[in-house]
This record gives C-alpha cells, sequence and structure tokens, in this order.
C-alpha cells in the first residue's frame, strides 16, 4: 500500500496564486523579490486560463477594481477582497470563481517562470 507521500498534493487557492505571481516576471527592478504579490497582468492570465476573461469579466472591469487599490501588486488577502470587487453585481459567485480558479490549474507553461535580479 502507498503512502500519502506518493499521492500528488492539490493545489490551494493559495499555492497557485504564489504560482501565477512567479509566472511571466517582466525583469523591471521590481523590489519584489519575494513574489509574494501578484500583478494585475498575471491576475488577467489567471482568470483568461480559467476561462473566465472576455467571458465573464473584460478586462476594463479588472482594471478598474485593481486601480482601487493603489498599488502595483496585491497580496493574497487583497487578491480576495479584489476576487469580492470583480464579482460585484454578476450572477457567478466569488466561490464559483475560486473553484474555476482552482480548476484552471498551475501556469501554462510554469516552468517558464522569469527570475528578477
Amino acid at each position: 500500500m502507498a503512502d500519502d507521500d506518493d499521492k500528488p498534493k492539490k493545489h490551494t487557492l493559495e499555492s497557485l496564486f504564489h504560482l501565477y505571481a512567479n509566472n511571466i516576471v517582466v525583469s523591471m527592478e521590481l523590489d519584489n523579490e519575494d513574489y509574494d504579490c501578484i500583478l494585475l497582468s498575471q491576475i488577467d492570465y489567471w482568470l483568461e486560463q480559467a476561462k473566465l476573461l472576455r467571458t465573464t469579466f473584460t478586462l476594463t472591469e479588472t482594471g478598474l477594481a485593481y486601480m482601487e487599490f493603489r498599488k502595483w501588486r496585491l497580496d493574497f488577502e487583497e487578491f480576495l477582497d479584489f476576487l469580492e470587487k470583480i464579482c460585484e453585481g454578476k450572477i457567478i459567485t466569488v466561490d464559483e470563481v475560486k473553484t474555476l480558479l482552482l480548476e484552471a490549474g498551475v501556469p501554462a507553461g510554469s516552468s517558464d517562470v522569469v527570475v528578477v535580479k
């Protein structure tokens, strides 16, 4: 009988958040070397992979909700608040969005993580 260690681990929303926060990082000498915060472009990429962008949410809607934070990057708690904001007035619930983000899995081409120095 196999150990529980041999079973593949399921991602949580927070673990996927960190993968997307480290995906497709553009070198701009950003001072965030931990990559524990996410950019709007990375959120849009994740929403697109979950087939939510341009179907349920527009780029304008995500951009306007993101700008309300008045920050360059969002941490995980702010990201959860962001999801609440973009779901306001929509038929889809935050829990449904979270489920779809989990089902989207890891970023496509996630082995191509770029390290900014």
